[in-house]
């Protein structure tokens, strides 16, 4: 880009824009041409008003271009905060509100994650339609403000929405499962749960018994922050609220059918088995996955960096102990830790020599192998193709359990029969695995089938 025209956009210097535009009037068509960011990026950026009305003007079309970062200008100026200029923007069309950039998020969508509550109300106006836009994790708009923690843009967005009669939003579900009552209990944020069920609530028919994909229910996540050291103090006006607006455990619905009308069938039909066999609804791997859930995208993928790397190092480690193996050359006759002479095959570890050094050994790895593939299928149980990586953590684990047993002093007849075992549960997993590939490609039909919800909710 021309350093002086870049330099005139960014200081607001109306007459060099023109001047040089009037020198040169294929000047915006090649900057764009030859840059990931057009004028209008950059003038939105630097929050020029007149450069930007200017260049909307001769170029409305840059308005719906998006740069590397997935930024198109109104999601620039709608992040920023700059009103007049998103207004300006928004000549070129009211489309544009509905702009998908980085990670499907829209222009309202950036304005509520930074708390631009003028932006919001400006955005809502032109475009109703923007606030029942999701993003790539079936994010709303009140989900990501209620992540970052923007009280007063959740507010308006509530009292946009209860205008345009969309109430039903609040109840929409993100890829895990949560509704923003799930995100707001487990983030302890007071006022907005008053905001949507307390005395003062802007909302209405807020579903409080609602489950997530995990199992719970927001008075299950209350359950969970007392359970794991939370005080008690800090979140009492919270549990007050919840117990007023008629919440429960998730236990308690799925095993009364008359509650059952406020919570999604979907939702019933997958707890309701696990539920009703058990005596608590707390289990470790609940737990674990709200946890997860409660955590932040860099946190869970540092996590999953971790577990790969343990499992990697765990997986090499059976596969080159530390005494290396026996070969054929070496074969011979040796005595097993003070015990009856064997002859000791090629391919056992020397460490076998030891048993109860080789027992330890292979018991601490094997902790470490399969925490982390428990870690990793846990950060992994929202991803899609998930019968295919189910299909490939069992296989990896099945090579594991064949490489220790092989190189452990058993008799033949032991490693045959955990090969046996563990390629029959592999095999049964890859039929699993094609009869959904199948599903996916048409060829076998999806049957619906009427679900222990279903016949509860016909007869209520």
């Amino acid at each position: 880009m021309d350093s002086r025209f870049f330099d005139a956009i960014l200081s607001g210097d109306i007459a060099t824009f023109r001047s040089l535009l009037a020198e040169d009037p294929l000047i915006l068509d090649r900057i764009s041409l030859n840059s990931t960011e057009n004028p209008l990026h950059i003038s939105s950026l630097a929050g020029q008003l007149e450069i930007t009305r200017e260049i909307a003007c001769q170029k409305p079309a840059f308005a719906r271009e998006l740069n590397q970062d997935g930024f198109s200008p109104i999601h620039i100026a709608s992040s920023n905060g700059h009103v007049e200029l998103a207004r300006e923007l928004l000549r070129v069309g009211y489309d544009i509100c509905l702009l998908q950039g980085k990670d499907g998020k829209t222009p309202l969508h950036f304005a509520a994650m930074k708390g631009r509550v003028d932006i919001v109300k400006e955005l809502v106006h032109a475009c109703p339609q923007c606030v029942k836009e999701v993003t790539t994790c079936s994010e709303t708009v009140l989900h990501v403000a209620v992540k970052s923690n923007q009280v007063e843009a959740v507010k308006v967005l509530l009292e946009e929405i209860k205008k345009l009669d969309m109430m039903e939003i609040v109840n929409w579900k993100d890829r895990d499962g949560n509704t923003i009552m799930h995100l707001a209990t487990f983030r302890k944020q007071h006022e907005t749960i008053g905001l949507l069920i307390g005395q003062q609530a802007i909302a209405y028919g807020v579903l409080v018994n609602s489950i997530n994909s995990s199992g719970f229910t927001p008075k299950d996540v209350l359950d969970f922050i007392l359970q794991s050291g939370g005080e008690y103090n800090d979140i009492i006006s919270i549990l007050e609220m919840v117990q007023q607006a008629g919440a429960m455990k998730a236990m308690d619905i799925t095993t009364n059918p008359a509650s059952t009308r406020q919570v999604e069938v979907k939702n019933i039909n997958k707890n309701v088995n696990q539920t009703s066999q058990n005596s608590c609804s707390w289990n470790l791997w609940k737990q674990l996955k709200l946890e997860i859930e409660g955590s932040s995208t860099e946190t869970q993928n540092a996590l999953m960096v971790v577990a790969t790397l343990i499992a990697t190092v765990t997986y090499q480690a059976i596969l080159s102990p530390p005494s290396g193996f026996w070969s054929a050359e070496s074969r011979r006759s040796q005595t097993i830790n003070r015990g009856e002479k064997r002859d000791l095959l090629p391919g056992e570890a020397v460490m076998g020599t030891d048993p109860e050094v080789f027992a330890v050994f292979t018991v601490f790895n094997a902790v470490g192998f399969f925490s982390s593939l428990a870690m990793i299928s846990l950060l992994t149980s929202g991803f899609p193709l998930r019968a295919g990586l189910r299909l490939v953590i069992l296989s990896m684990t099945a090579t594991y359990v064949i490489a220790v047993i092989y190189m452990s002093p058993t008799e033949m007849k032991t490693v045959d029969a955990v090969v046996w075992l563990v390629g029959l549960l592999v095999l049964a997993e890859f039929a699993r695995f094609m009869i959904w590939l199948l599903k996916k490609l048409g060829v076998l039909p999806l049957r619906k089938m009427r679900t222990f919800a279903d016949r509860n909710l016909a007869t209520v």
